[in-house]
């Protein structure tokens, strides 16, 4: 069995940069799958109002229906409290020898600031997507830091560029706009089922 791809978040909704995000990842580090694992509360997010996680795993369902290489766990939902990557990782290194953690360079450059990133950098290697205006100096020399001090070992995505962000997803949702160039439209249908994000 190959790398399986773990890329965690809010998901607060999922949006069509996430799905690019672990497409690429899939295709270019040639991986047998990609996990989505919705967040049960991010300790950095603790005190923020968070979209219910059964609304944001049922949007994962559907953004992520149409690829067979798509998986969505609830995992962090099922362990409860603060979701930590390092605790997550831990539990499903018990299923898969090889785990690839995929995440945005912001997070990468501040992985050092995480609950027990030694214990992140043993247990997956780290795919660090990269847009176009990210530094790549920084990241480079980030990813060397990491190297010497967790063993860790880096990849980077050279990710075509997408300025989607979940806050500005949110506000334009708000508005009572249909961005269906950000979201699916089985996303955006149930968002207004449901009426979230008004």
């Amino acid at each position: 069995m190959g790398a399986v791809g773990i890329f965690g978040g809010s998901f607060d909704p999922v949006h069509n940069a996430h799905i690019k995000i672990a497409e690429h990842a899939y295709k270019e580090l040639l991986l047998d799958k990609v996990i989505f694992i919705p967040a049960y509360m991010q300790p950095f997010k603790a005190d923020k109002g968070v979209t219910s996680e059964v609304h944001r795993i049922n949007m994962l369902k559907l953004a992520t229906k149409e690829y067979s290489y798509f998986e969505v766990s609830d995992i962090e939902v099922k362990m409860g409290g603060k979701s930590y990557t390092a605790r997550t990782l831990t539990e499903l290194k018990k299923e898969y020898d090889e785990l690839v953690f995929i995440l945005g360079a912001d997070s990468y450059m501040s992985l050092y600031r995480w609950y027990m990133p030694e214990v992140i950098f043993k247990q997956a290697t780290i795919a660090c997507a990269v847009r176009d205006e990210v530094d790549m100096d920084d990241l480079v020399n980030k990813s060397k830091e990491y190297s010497n001090e967790f063993q860790g070992n880096t990849v980077f995505l050279k990710m075509p560029r997408t300025d989607i962000s979940s806050t500005d997803l949110r506000e334009s949702l708000i508005k009572g706009e249909k961005p269906l160039d950000l979201i699916s439209e089985d996303v955006y249908e149930y968002i207004k089922e449901n009426g979230l994000y008004v």
